[in-house]
């Protein structure tokens, strides 16, 4: 395992604003390794961020033990899906797409240790931090029906020393993929990084973000055919609100130099001289392979195109000052 400390690069957004097609440029890169998918581990539910939220901040014995327990189980299931799921999760995909009538298991097709040699082993030595021993006990809240029940003890962790332990798993995991590719930085783009830009910045401070934004009119149109959002105009722009309002209450108490905001416009108008500046910020030589992507895709004015003028009128209205405050006009 690389003890070196990986160069990383956090894409985020607010969803369907440019940041796989982010990702895909970069990938061009003869430096850069990516991943085919979003790896989600570290800002889901019960995943990293989850974890240094909750435990640091409310810590009892019996709390202890759920968590820890909760935060293993869902690392572990990412590491390898049973061939029998991976079946079973096929078929229902095969037959219901969208997942809305039945949905396979969870990251149905996760498999992290084929993208992140010596997954497993690290988190087994990221746990063996976390947990100082467990014993035979029951308490009441103990998951139902459990044989043989033991219970987990970790003790009280700061903020700062639990960055510690996990930023050090993150580091080691992502320098053996770095390491096993030849590359030497890191790409990566969970869409809502941006939502937690401050915990990933405590735990990865040699990281740098990239927030694309995107016309809200567009983004919110782009909403209301994903199977994560609402398909009501009204709802969608809720949606969009409150991921846009907490973005800009967090921007404000982030480090100088860690995030980068680019609009999308900007990267398919002017792709050269705006990778060049992205480049610079990242300590990135420029490459002429960042060009070679299609971006004829990534237009901007799909909302007049995809609404009617009644629909378009409700939805500038419904956005209000977000449209300002996201840095575009009506």
């Amino acid at each position: 395992m690389s003890t070196a400390v990986p160069r990383i690069v956090l894409i985020g957004g607010t969803g369907r604003s440019g940041t796989n097609v982010t990702k895909e440029i970069f990938s061009r890169h003869p430096e850069v390794a990516t991943l085919p998918f979003e790896h989600r581990f570290v800002i889901d539910p019960d995943g990293i961020v989850d974890f240094y939220q909750s435990y640091s901040g409310a810590w009892s014995p019996f709390m202890a033990d759920k968590k820890l327990r909760r935060f293993e189980r869902y690392m572990t299931s990412l590491a390898h899906e049973p061939g029998i799921q991976r079946i079973i999760g096929n078929i229902v995909r095969k037959f219901n797409r969208d997942g809305k009538k039945l949905s396979p298991r969870s990251y149905h097709g996760w498999n992290l240790d084929e993208h992140f040699p010596g997954y497993s082993e690290e988190l087994s030595v990221m746990m063996g931090k976390l947990r100082e021993f467990s014993f035979p006990g029951c308490w009441p809240g103990m998951d139902s029906y459990t044989r043989n029940a033991h219970l987990s003890y970790g003790r009280p962790l700061s903020k700062p020393e639990l960055a510690q332990i996990l930023g050090a798993f993150l580091n080691n995991v992502l320098a053996s993929l770095l390491e096993k590719r030849g590359k030497s930085v890191f790409v990566e783009d969970n869409t809502w990084n941006i939502l937690f830009a401050q915990e990933l910045h405590e735990l990865m401070p040699q990281a740098k973000m990239l927030h694309i934004v995107r016309d809200p009119r567009d983004v919110v149109c782009s909403f209301l055919k994903q199977r994560w959002c609402p398909s009501s105009l009204t709802q969608a722009t809720a949606y969009y609100q409150g991921i846009a309002s907490r973005w800009l209450e967090i921007k404000k108490g982030l480090a100088p130099g860690f995030c980068m905001e680019i609009k999308l416009e900007d990267i398919v108008a002017q792709p050269e001289p705006v990778l060049r500046n992205i480049c610079e910020f990242l300590s990135l030589p420029f490459a002429p392979e960042l060009l070679s992507v299609d971006l004829s895709k990534s237009h901007s004015g799909r909302w007049k195109k995809e609404l009617d003028e009644a629909s378009q009128r409700e939805l500038e209205s419904l956005l209000g000052v977000s449209l300002e405050a996201m840095g575009y006009q009506s």
